[in-house]
């Protein structure tokens, strides 16, 4: 078994699995229902968000708030690369050819039926500057005026520009504990980068995270009870809704109750674990990559050409149910094309575990 495939083995969390498919639920829940109440039901910009004057619409908003679903794959990404670099002969080279395979077709794929869709079916301009740009995710940085063809991409870039973290990282640990390298890189950029960039923090957090010992993990774990964490991480979005806190103060309350979350989930044993552990959502899970490409573009197919105007509430539940279904059937044939072929095969075609590499 070569060192890599090794590495993968000790990486298998199965209730990761299913926080995944959360956080890309999350993500669809927010898009879907942001075009259904702004488009399909004409409601204000205004009234549907945190600054609503009506307080249950926004609570409905931060329920259903997309960025806490991609904050959350960003603590993982982050714990799943501190965890793959504190390994014995990690080889960067490796890391980032691996990260390109597991990534990249996928992402190109739908990049290219995105961009048919919008352009033939929505009217969009092709300009091949932008699309260029896109392949290489500069969409995900406004200071370029890129057009995004397939906007959600933009995390793929935070996550790409995190990946030249990970040498800076790798050598830090070398000379002092991983955890104080993972500190001094977090508070670093919690300090350096500007408010734009902020959510590079959340794949600072999960590295942090990633660094400390499974011994310590655990034993934070059980000192976390779930009444108190989960009800944390609800909350705070009840307090953004309720008290109007300023974004940088809820942005930082927000990842800590994530992380403490994510800690008592993935290293305590719990009924939300167990339920997110269990094969359909843990199978589901392995479709979020996917789901969380092509959902957004599905959804404006589904609302704009199939959805039955004028708005009612049969039409509202019939877009959201449609765009779901055919967003799994997308997703699977993604996953059966694009994604499968890395977790059966090392780049020397040696047979790799599915279950292990599902990151």
């Amino acid at each position: 078994m070569t060192t890599n495939q090794t590495l993968i083995r000790n990486l298998s969390y199965p209730v990761i699995d299913g926080i995944r498919f959360y956080a890309a639920f999350i993500v669809f829940v927010e898009h879907i229902l942001s075009g259904i109440v702004l488009e399909y039901f004409k409601v204000p910009a205004s009234e549907f968000g945190y600054s609503s004057n009506s307080q249950s619409l926004a609570f409905l908003y931060y329920l259903a708030d997309g960025n806490h679903g991609v904050d959350i794959f960003f603590i993982i990404s982050g714990f799943l690369m501190a965890r793959i670099i504190s390994k014995e002969r990690f080889s960067y080279q490796s890391f980032i050819s691996a990260r390109f395979k597991r990534i990249y077709p996928a992402f190109l794929a739908s990049l290219v039926i995105t961009a048919a869709i919008v352009i033939n079916v929505f009217g969009w301009p092709w300009k091949p500057i932008d699309f260029s740009y896109n392949m290489i995710f500069l969409n995900a940085f406004p200071q370029f005026g890129v057009m995004p063809y397939n906007h959600v991409s933009w995390s793929l870039g935070y996550e790409f520009a995190f990946y030249f973290v990970i040498p800076v990282l790798a050598l830090f640990s070398r000379v002092i504990p991983s955890w104080v390298a993972a500190s001094i890189l977090m508070l670093s950029a919690a300090l350096l980068i500007p408010d734009s960039l902020i959510r590079f923090n959340a794949l600072f957090a999960g590295a942090l995270v990633g660094t400390l010992s499974e011994s310590t993990l655990k034993s934070v774990a059980a000192k976390l009870p779930m009444a108190i964490v989960l009800p944390a991480f609800i909350g705070c979005g009840v307090l953004k809704a309720v008290m109007q806190l300023p974004y940088l103060t809820y942005y930082w309350l927000f990842i800590l109750c994530a992380s403490l979350l994510f800690i008592r989930l993935v290293w305590g044993p719990s009924l939300l674990g167990n339920i997110l552990s269990m094969p359909a959502f843990r199978k589901l899970g392995t479709l979020s990559y996917s789901i969380y490409l092509y959902h957004s573009v599905i959804g404006s197919l589904v609302l704009y050409k199939l959805t039955p105007w004028p708005a009612s509430i049969g039409g509202a539940v019939l877009c959201f149910i449609t765009t779901f279904a055919l967003t799994l059937i997308a997703s699977y044939l993604s996953y059966q094309i694009f994604e499968k072929w890395y977790f059966r095969y090392s780049t020397k075609g040696r047979k790799l575990d599915p279950v292990k590499t599902n990151s």
